[in-house]
């Protein structure tokens, strides 16, 4: 995944880079992501001379976001069948409805393990470069949408 932002703090080799929606979010219709520019902190580790206000390429390895869509999606789903399952082992008389909702209690559970866990892990996007020179956006206002 690259994305093209301006930088708009820096601290060290951490950077504050806000994006704007893409034209993939314009296209999806659904402008619940879209609805507002979204600050991302990345690394610069590979040193480039940044500053405030500079246009920057960022990257996430697609490994690297393939193990986050599992990390979010996959365990709290694993651990939603882990926790109906082991209520059967439990209470072999449960109903099927104290079941699914010992599920649902996994399933949370692993939605908010994977928040917390996920402030607290180190891995950032990173700068790939700098981009120098005006953008055609510099010069537009706002681009008009074209009814189809």
């Amino acid at each position: 995944m690259r994305e093209i932002g301006i930088v708009t703090r820096i601290e060290g080799d951490r950077v504050l880079v806000e994006c704007k929606p893409s034209a993939a979010c314009h296209s999806c219709k659904g402008e619940l992501c879209a609805v507002k520019n979204r600050s991302i902190p990345v690394e610069n580790i590979h040193h480039l001379p940044v500053q405030v206000g500079d246009r920057v390429e960022i990257s996430v390895p697609s490994t690297q976001a393939l193990s986050a869509g599992f990390q979010v999606f996959g365990i709290p789903l694993l651990l939603f069948v882990a926790f109906y399952v082991f209520a059967g082992y439990v209470f072999p008389h449960a109903s099927e409805g104290t079941r699914i909702g010992l599920g649902i209690l996994g399933l949370g559970l692993g939605f908010l393990g994977m928040f917390f866990w996920g402030r607290k892990s180190a891995r950032l996007p990173v700068i790939e470069k700098r981009f120098e020179g005006p953008f055609l956006e510099d010069f537009i206002e706002e681009v008009p949408e074209i009814e189809s």
